[in-house]
């Protein structure tokens, strides 16, 4: 299944959709039966710890909405409220064959708040500064656990999706440069994890302006995705809707300018088209 956020105009309210095809269903109503939550609020994100009971509701309203052609609604991120983006470094061959290990290097973190979808594009907020693309697979955890093993690590995938893990260049810690809003690109859907039963072998393609900066696959990832979830759960819990970018190579990374246009394709997933936009401006503190 392919579950996506969507709205009919911008500024619109936020649709609940099964893609199939190029074409789009309203299957919203589902959320009016998700439980009623006083605070303190359990953490996760709502909508995804109750994804396995919510399915057959979700088929049954799709088989009585009408399509809505994909091209015409606005993409937003698939996970309204993910609890924490834990972004494996280091994390491909090419990094290991200069010396450097994932387990090694530990992991780095954007704030939640850098959440975007493919329609909300990404805005450079310090236009001077370089920021850099990483196209990665985004791993979206469906249950919670800690201290998992990597033999029953895919059990706690609730699905994946395309990652675009923005980065701004600097002296700043990293996760500083990766929290600006829109940083964080998940789309263009997610795929449930009964559809890529094997992650290991997706092959992934960014473009920007035409130009292809990356062609490779996740076969090349040091840690694939069992090792890569049981490395972050050895160090902290994680709840359904956490999303775990994969890492990407190096040699992946290169700027985008505002204008640019970002052209992003995984296998059996899907392609998103993400624009770049300038921000106010501003002069970099000293």
């Amino acid at each position: 299944m392919k579950i996506c956020r969507y709205q009919d105009v911008s500024g619109g309210p936020i649709r609940i959709g099964i893609v199939e095809g190029d074409t789009v269903r309203d299957v919203s109503a589902v959320a009016e039966t998700l439980p009623s939550l006083r605070w303190p609020l359990p953490p996760g994100d709502l909508f995804i710890t109750h994804l396995g009971a919510l399915r057959p509701q979700m088929l049954e309203l799709a088989r009585g909405a009408k399509p809505v052609p994909l091209a015409s609604v606005l993409l937003k991120s698939p996970v309204a409220n993910p609890g924490k983006f834990a972004c494996g470094a280091g994390n491909h061959t090419d990094v290991l064959a200069m010396g450097g290990h994932p387990r090694k290097l530990g992991l780095l973190f954007k704030m939640t708040s850098a959440a975007a979808g493919a329609s909300d594009g990404v805005t450079l907020r310090w236009p001077e500064r370089v920021t850099f693309h990483e196209i990665e697979l985004a791993i979206i955890i469906g249950k919670q656990g800690t201290e998992i093993p990597a033999s029953e690590a895919l059990n706690y995938v609730a699905g994946y999706a395309i990652g675009l893990d923005m980065t701004m260049q600097g002296k700043e810690f990293p996760s500083f440069g990766k929290s600006f809003d829109s940083y964080g690109v998940i789309g263009p859907w997610m795929v449930t994890a009964d559809e890529i039963p094997d992650p290991s072998q997706l092959s992934y393609l960014l473009k920007v302006n035409d130009e292809v900066r990356t062609q490779d696959s996740t076969g090349r990832l040091v840690l694939g995705v069992p090792e890569l979830i049981e490395h972050v759960a050895s160090i902290m819990t994680l709840y359904p809707g956490d999303v775990i970018f994969s890492g990407t190579p190096p040699k992946s990374l290169g700027p985008v300018r505002p204008g640019d246009v970002m052209y992003a394709q995984m296998d059996r997933i899907g392609e998103m088209t993400v624009a770049v936009r300038g921000g106010p401006g501003r002069k970099t503190p000293e």
